[in-house]
């Protein structure tokens, strides 16, 4: 074996784990519930406030529920097409700046149950988005402090190198979550003809533009 072919399969290698972590850190549940945040925090309160749609409302009770939900099942399907390639992205940080002894120690604590646990209690608090008439702009989210021990293994790997520097690219993460979130909506025809249908089976007259969501 080559040099260079050592060193492209450590590379590999290190890809693979910096995605699996990126996986673990990031996984499809809390996008589902980010989903929920943004959907009845912000979605919906906008289209319940649209003063276009309030005679159509008026007349159709619940089609501005069934746009909201019309819509969300367009963008969980891209976003969760679209997931890979976040996991990818941020994988790649996690592997540029971690080494392989500190993607093998962050992986082993993020896979851990009481990582699991701590990802659970976050989930869970974005989850319980406010419903449309709470308002959006004033939401502040406190999750569920952890158990005793849950709490002090995840003080212990805050602490370690591989804790230290995930904590120091949380800005860099976070900028390409923000820019994949972006991306990952559905085209806007896709949205339209979802949009269209719900009008068809109210009954309904009217063409909106659907506003973008973000994370």
């Amino acid at each position: 074996m080559t040099i260079g072919t050592a060193a492209a399969q450590t590379t590999a290698s290190r890809i693979n784990a910096g995605t699996a972590l990126a996986r673990l850190i990031y996984p499809p549940e809390l996008d589902e519930a980010v989903m929920t945040l943004t959907f009845n925090a912000g979605v919906a309160p906008t289209y319940h406030a649209d003063l276009d749609l309030t005679p159509l409302e008026a007349a159709h009770p619940g089609l501005i529920d069934a746009m909201v939900a019309a819509m969300r099942v367009e963008y969980r399907r891209a976003r969760t097409a679209a997931l890979p390639t976040l996991w990818a992205r941020t994988g790649a940080v996690y592997a540029r700046r971690l080494d392989d002894a500190e993607l093998r120690e962050a992986i082993a604590f993020h896979a851990s149950d009481g990582a699991r646990r701590i990802r659970a209690l976050e989930i869970a608090v974005i989850a319980k988005a406010p419903p449309a008439d709470a308002g959006g702009d004033a939401i502040q989210l406190y999750p569920a402090d952890p158990t005793p021990v849950d709490g002090v293994a995840q003080g212990m790997f805050n602490a370690t190198l591989a804790g230290e520097k995930l904590a120091a690219i949380q800005a860099e993460v976070r900028a390409i979550n923000d820019d994949w979130s972006g991306k990952a909506a559905p085209p806007a025809a896709i949205v339209e003809a979802a949009l269209a249908r719900v009008m068809v089976r109210f009954g309904a007259v009217y063409a909106p533009t659907a506003p973008a969501t973000s994370r």
